[in-house]
């Protein structure tokens, strides 16, 4: 009996197939292989494994957390044996791809899906260079960008790549005060603020009734990072979104208290320089970058009350 009690490859790459892509129908046109195959590869996974993967909608299927978690170590398994093979293949020359990525985006969104990237384009060396704000005439080296700007502005070569919902988080079950169940029970709790305290100020003004909350006792960090970690350790209540907060969100290390948002003024927005138009690597980059923010959306709609994105 084999020592390795998983299920077999051909299962595991339709799921990570479907589940990168969000669709069946996708994932047959990749694999070349019909519907049906696909759909009894998942699944002989689930069965194998005794739970669903998906949450299955009319014309969709969408992740939940198990599937989340099952495709981050499978994405992750192909990448290490996708790089082994381009190792020991005649090709020693990987073609380099250099991003130049907000650092906030880069820690919290790309940075934990980078091994699913890696895992389809074994031969594309990604090199990230994490930076606020960006002009490609200073490094000619850049073939690509994603990088945070006014939502609704003219970012010259730039497409839109999401504008999140802003919401309070915090660490889960503290017993260090009181649960928050409404936003007046923010009143006497540290607010951890992201740079300025102008998010924080916002959110007090658009709620109603009225709060009676000091945006002043609180904590500044210079990264949206240092501040999701600080609330998850239960110093204070930090801003979330729905995009760069997800991942410790579905991993249970923030949670969201109540159900109140409102959309961010700014927009993280993929910039592409004349120069590299054609370059193959942005081309790969940019299909599975824009395909992921959608499964992340999809997953994000599915699971609020009131489906908004």
């Amino acid at each position: 009996m084999s020592k390795f009690r998983i299920p077999a490859l051909n299962s595991l790459r339709a799921f990570e197939a479907a589940a990168r892509l969000q669709s069946i129908t996708k994932a047959c046109e990749e694999l070349h292989v019909t519907h049906a195959a696909v759909s009894r590869h998942i699944q002989k996974v689930e069965q194998q494994l005794g739970r669903d993967l998906f949450e299955r909608h009319h014309r969709k299927i969408v992740l939940n957390d198990d599937g989340e978690s099952l495709l981050r170590a499978v994405t992750s398994a192909f990448s290490q044996i996708q790089r082994a093979i381009a190792s020991l293949s005649r090709n020693q020359n990987p073609e380099r791809l250099v991003i130049s990525v907000d650092p906030d985006f880069a820690g919290l969104w790309l940075v934990p899906r980078l091994a699913e990237f890696n895992a389809i384009a074994p031969n594309i060396l990604v090199e990230i260079i994490s930076e606020i704000g960006l002009r490609f005439s200073d490094n000619p080296r850049i073939d690509c960008a994603i990088q945070y700007a006014e939502a609704g502005s003219e970012v010259e070569n730039g497409e839109l790549l999401f504008r999140s919902r802003l919401f309070p988080v915090c660490a889960p079950g503290s017993n260090r005060a009181p649960p928050l169940r409404s936003p007046e029970d923010l009143r006497g709790r540290v607010l951890v603020h992201d740079r300025t305290t102008d998010e924080w100020r916002e959110f007090i003004q658009r709620c109603s009734p009225p709060i009676d909350v000091d945006p002043t006792l609180a904590v500044i960090f210079s990264e949206t990072l240092l501040c999701h970690e600080a609330a998850a350790r239960g110093q204070g209540v930090a801003m979330g979104d729905d995009f760069l907060a997800e991942m410790q969100l579905s991993e249970g290390r923030l949670v969201r208290p109540f159900d109140a948002s409102f959309p961010s003024k700014n927009a993280y927005y993929f910039i592409i320089p004349e120069r590299d138009a054609r370059h193959p690597g942005v081309s790969a980059f940019r299909a599975w970058l824009f395909q992921t923010v959608e499964r992340v959306r999809n997953k994000t709609t599915a699971g609020r009350p009131d489906g908004r994105s």
